[in-house]
This record gives C-alpha cells, structure tokens and sequence, in this order.
C-alpha cells in the first residue's frame, strides 16, 4: 500500500469515526499488533482516535488512545452487546 492509499484509508476511517461517535456506535478495532478494541469512540483527532473499551474482558472500563497508522482494521460491532458488557 503506497503513503497516498494510506493516508486516503486513515481519512476515510476518521469520517466514519466522527460517524459512529454521533451515533454512540460499538466499534471493533484491531491493531497490526494484534491488539483487539470492542469500544466506543471519544474522541477523534489528526493521529489518534480515543476509545473506551468494554471487551476484551483485560480492556474492560479502560480507555486508550490509538494512532490511526497502527490499525489495520476499523468497523463498528454488528452485534448487540448486552448488560454485561458482552458480546
């Protein structure tokens, strides 16, 4: 993937990230290290989109800051969640 394609996936992703905040979607996020976010977006900047996650169970309630060039893969949860917090 050449730096054009890249930096047009980040924007693309970003728009959807405002998107899915309004809509207080549930996001599924995976880092290129294999690090997994089902989360809900606080906030979305330049770099980095801000994330309350609510599984895995050892990122439960906590919250992380993700660069936008480590993600490899963005979408919000299509299933519900239910008053556990579970998928």
């Amino acid at each position: 993937m050449d730096m054009e394609q890249i930096k047009q996936r980040i924007l693309q992703w970003q728009l959807l990230a405002e998107q899915y905040k309004r809509e207080r979607q549930n996001v599924f996020i995976k880092e290129w290290n294999g690090d997994l976010h089902f989360c809900t977006i606080m906030l979305v900047s330049e770099t980095k989109v801000v994330v309350n996650n609510y599984d895995p169970e050892q990122r439960r309630d906590t919250r992380d800051e993700i660069d936008w060039l480590n993600i490899q893969e963005f979408d919000r949860v299509k299933k519900e969640v239910n008053e556990n917090g579970k998928i």
